[in-house]
């Protein structure tokens, strides 16, 4: 029995040979309980092996990395007002304020004591019939035009404690209006990204802002936070676009705001570990981030509903004019960033690779005595208005290293290999080399039973058909010579002794 000589002489299975050797049944009875009981040990123990490691658990590493100098992001700042009361022409009073809020359909103001005496007066002074609704109403340039200009916004910008150049802040339409991006980035070949090569505060960016609360104007565009005074200021990757509306923090006049950054790379492992996006799948923008993806679906959800766009949505359909803006695209808008839309709408999904800017603001009170000499040769700043208006924000690395979060599979394959090979040594006994004698003796078992089957049917009588000639007596002698050439080639050996002698 070919199996008792392989368990025996050459299978390196500890038990196995036990159940084979001569000895008494009991003590082969119990090794072959004792092989079964492991066998079915390991085959336990390998199926949970086996099913954790298809389930696609994942850890997380997190290791802070030290950098030579750390690229700073992209900053969006915003008002909190979205159009100066100054900004507004009879034009825009006459296509736009009744959608605003601003006025009645007679354009008659609705809260007058809410705006100025001079907006009052110059409303009052407007003979409204000499002036016609154009249908074709830009509010792209309504939006700009009307927003808090860059020259007002921000008085000071200081990059290392130097003054900043024109070019390093650039207009950015958001849902709160016109806003100013630094550090943005434009395509790869015109980005040159600003790098702090030390930290704390005197290697960062200061801003000296002016939110110009006398030209705050109420509406009720998109529930616009009338009741808030300052600026939204949001710390972005550079090739994000800004979302300021829902995200970033606030800084309010009269103070002086620290910002300290922390720089976070997130790296996640794609499907079928975690459900983030590898490439993403955009139109508008060059590189894909979960703010990009939200700004394209609100487009797409605003032209499916109202043929049209809003003036901060890339693409390129129309603008919606005053009544298709705040008749339909506001309200579809507030739908879909409350999630009241089916969910078919939007499916937005984190990044794979994610890098966050994190911070941590502290606050002092401005000297407004020492902001009103310091502007005395550029503007005639009370310190009453500097109280109400200027705040100082400084931003700045706390450290010159980042936060690196890497996830990883818990089980890798060579781990799934390394965890079955210690169960087959600790419950059977064996190895890799172990499987490969069970394949062996697997394939020699197959071809020998297809060898034995094959010499059966080759040694099976074969009948012979046809005519028996019988050879007359006197031809006896001439086949006497092939009778003993047959008998000499089928006879068994009888030790030389030639039978046809006994």
């Amino acid at each position: 029995m070919y199996l008792k000589k392989w368990a025996i002489s050459i299978s390196d299975f500890h038990g196995i040979k036990h159940i084979f050797l001569t000895g008494a049944l009991l003590r082969k009875g119990l090794w072959l309980i004792t092989c079964l009981a492991s066998f079915v040990v390991f085959v336990d123990q390998s199926q949970t092996i086996i099913r954790y490691y298809l389930e696609n658990h994942h850890i997380t590493k997190f290791d802070i990395r030290q950098a030579p100098f750390l690229g700073l992001p992209s900053l969006t700042v915003c008002n909190f007002n979205k159009y100066r009361e100054s900004g507004f022409t009879e034009e825009d009073i006459r296509n736009v304020g009744y959608h605003l809020g601003i006025v009645d359909e007679n354009h008659t103001l609705l809260y007058p004591h809410l705006y100025t005496d001079e907006f009052v007066e110059k409303l009052e002074a407007v003979d409204w019939d000499t002036i016609e609704e154009d249908e074709n109403y830009n509010m792209t340039d309504f939006t700009i035009r009307t927003g808090h200009q860059l020259k007002d916004l921000i008085q000071s910008c200081q990059w290392k404690e130097e003054e900043c150049v024109e070019d390093d802040f650039v207009l950015s339409l958001t849902h709160l209006g016109a806003c100013y991006t630094f550090n943005k980035y434009i395509d790869a070949d015109g980005f040159s990204s600003h790098n702090a090569t030390i930290a704390g505060a005197a290697n960062g960016l200061q801003l000296i802002l002016d939110i110009e609360e006398i030209e705050y104007t109420p509406t009720n565009d998109l529930d616009a936070g009338a009741m808030d005074a300052g600026v939204k200021i949001m710390l972005h990757r550079p090739t994000e676009p800004p979302y300021i509306k829902e995200l970033g923090f606030a800084v309010a006049p009269g103070l002086h705001t620290f910002v300290q950054m922390r720089h976070e790379k997130i790296t996640s492992e794609p499907y079928p570990y975690t459900d983030c996006e590898e490439e993403g799948d955009i139109e508008h923008f060059d590189h894909y981030s979960l703010q990009a993806c939200r700004i394209e679906c609100e487009t797409k959800i605003i032209e499916k509903y109202c043929g049209c766009r809003l003036p901060e949505q890339p693409g390129n359909a129309k603008v919606c004019n005053p009544p298709e803006t705040h008749g339909c695209a506001h309200i579809k808008l507030v739908e879909a960033i409350e999630g009241l839309l089916p969910n078919e709408e939007c499916n937005c999904r984190s990044p794979c690779d994610v890098e966050n800017y994190h911070s941590s603001l502290s606050t002092s009170r401005l000297r407004a005595g020492f902001l009103k000499r310091l502007f005395k040769d550029s503007h005639n700043r009370t310190e009453e208005y500097i109280r109400q208006n200027i705040a100082v924000v400084t931003i700045y690395y706390e450290a010159l290293n980042y936060e690196e979060i890497d996830q990883i599979p818990e089980m890798s394959f060579t781990m799934l290999l390394a965890n079955m090979g210690g169960n087959v040594g600790l419950f059977l006994g064996g190895s890799l080399l172990t499987v490969i004698q069970i394949l062996e003796y697997c394939f020699d078992e197959t071809v020998g039973c297809f060898k034995s089957e094959r010499e059966v049917t080759e040694k099976k009588p074969t009948t012979v058909s046809g005519p028996v000639v019988i050879a007359s007596a006197n031809n006896r002698d001439t086949t006497n010579g092939t009778r003993d050439e047959y008998k000499n080639r089928w006879s068994f050996d009888n030790g030389g002794v030639d039978s046809g002698n006994m």
